[in-house]
């Protein structure tokens, strides 16, 4: 949370409040527009730091406790910016920090309070901005973006008590963010309630490993901070897909090392009570030879970070969470050990590529080999190479299409190696048929595909299982 007299040192709106303000930047000294300075900071890059000890898991500290207010003051106006910071007004926490949370709620019930969270996680980018914005005089008084903030780590809450009977809110010695010695955690002064609800509201948190910020009652930092990482994850891309992959009985990790990279690793895994546990050796894997870009269909998530977004005929696979559809080949019936439904390719089998097609992202069959067509171009399921003998349909941009984002893409054969594909994801045609006997479509297999650089944020916007990760032999 802000420091002490920071209020006073930032431009709102591009003003010259800010040079006015005590604490202020000197008269005549240009500070950029905000608008400036969020651009800017959306567009740096964080801090390169050492490897964190645990993998992010972001969780809304809502769903775990309804009970728990919120006032998120960045998602509105009613903060020191008059603005909205925040696009949603969620609060969001490492799981073991947002369930101590809960438990310090559960705890404050039999005193007559619950807890209200005024700000949580916050994007790194947040952090920069206040950095950017705060004259160099007064910079003691806020987070170094060159180290980031506990909030960017997921660990830090500010908070404050409302009545359980009426939801008023418990006074307190001093307003949210005021910018005095009342903001202390060990103010002497005030009424004697006020200090009593500040107090009480400390020894709960510090009973659930939680440290108060000396200068602000309201902001308190877990123990477990150290060994998460600094994250600039929007909250918009900050999608629980849990219960999507519980439901998952195999999964295939495929990562490649960044996103321009035509080749990587695929790893199995099945579950196994309860956990995903690899099984068998890496196998080569070629992607688009551009690479790979963030899903951009109907239902996909923001993108947990800056990358590329798949468009139609960019030469790049989807990367994301997706599901698999039916399989194709060459052959009248499929082959032995393989479980999914399957269907014979001909010369008639189309999947439209043509975005301006109503038809676009279909697999079709057409009368006749040349019989005439309403598009302007298709992927034959039939080739003349053996790179479709065995196919699989992946889910992307086929059941409700959105134009231009990318159409017909497949688990197949690889080509030749070194040479990546149009857009799908493909393997030898061994490891293909081993990977296709060992898939269950009865066990909701799901393909989860990104450059292994981002895997740990994709892991903390969808709440990723922490053993699902790449496998060396």
């Amino acid at each position: 949370m802000l420091k002490p007299f920071f209020k006073l040192t930032f431009l709102v709106l591009a003003t010259t409040l800010a040079s006015r303000a005590k604490g202020g930047p000197e008269p005549g000294v240009p500070v950029p527009p905000l608008a400036l300075l969020i651009a800017k900071a959306k567009e740096a890059i964080p801090p390169s730091l050492p490897k964190s000890r645990l993998a992010p898991n972001l969780v809304e500290v809502t769903t775990l406790d309804p009970g728990i207010r919120l006032d998120i003051r960045y998602a509105s106006k009613d903060n020191f910016l008059h603005v909205p910071v925040y696009g949603l007004a969620k609060a969001f926490l490492q799981r073991p920090v947002a369930e101590a949370v809960v438990r310090v709620n559960r705890n404050l019930k039999r005193s007559g309070f619950a807890l209200r969270i005024l700000d949580a996680y916050r994007p790194w980018w947040v952090t920069k901005v206040f950095w950017d914005a705060t004259a160099p005089v007064n910079r003691d008084y806020v987070a170094d973006p060159a180290k980031g903030s506990v909030h960017n780590r997921g660990c830090a809450v500010d908070l404050d008590l409302v009545h359980l009977a009426d939801g008023t809110p418990a006074t307190m010695p001093s307003d949210y963010d005021e910018m005095s010695p009342r903001s202390h955690a060990n103010y002497a002064g005030g009424s004697t309630e006020a200090r009593h609800h500040r107090d009480t509201l400390r020894s709960a948190m510090e009973a659930e490993g939680f440290r108060v910020l000396k200068e602000e009652w309201w902001h308190f930092d877990h123990a477990s901070s150290p060994d998460y990482p600094i994250m600039n994850l929007p909250f918009e891309s900050i999608r629980d897909r849990s219960a999507e992959l519980a439901k998952a009985g195999q999964v295939l990790l495929v990562t490649t090392p960044d996103w321009n990279n035509p080749q990587g690793g695929l790893q199995r895994f099945e579950r196994l009570k309860g956990s995903l546990v690899p099984v068998g050796a890496p196998l080569p894997v070629w992607v688009g030879h551009a690479g790979m870009a963030w899903r951009n269909d109907d239902g996909a998530p923001s993108p947990p970070a800056v990358g590329p977004m798949k468009r139609e005929g960019d030469g790049r696979a989807p990367a994301g969470i997706l599901a698999f559809g039916d399989m194709w080949g060459y052959a009248p019936q499929a082959p032995e050990g393989v479980r999914f439904s399957y269907r014979s390719a001909t010369d008639c089998d189309r999947c439209v590529d043509d975005s301006d097609h109503p038809d676009y992202g279909k697999i079709l069959r057409v009368e006749s080999p040349k019989a005439p067509v309403t598009w302007r171009s298709a992927e034959r399921l039939r080739l003349d190479s053996d790179h479709y003998r065995y196919l699989v349909v992946i889910h992307y941009n086929d059941l409700h299409p959105r134009k231009a984002v990318g159409s017909c893409i497949f688990l197949h054969v690889a080509p030749p190696p070194g040479g990546g594909t149009a857009g799908c994801t493909a393997l030898a045609a061994n490891d293909l048929l081993t990977l296709l006997r060992w898939m269950d479509p009865a066990q909701n297999p799901l393909l989860v595909q990104v450059p292994e650089p981002l895997l740990d944020t994709a892991r903390a916007a969808w709440n990723l299982p922490s053993e699902l990760h790449p496998t060396v032999h």
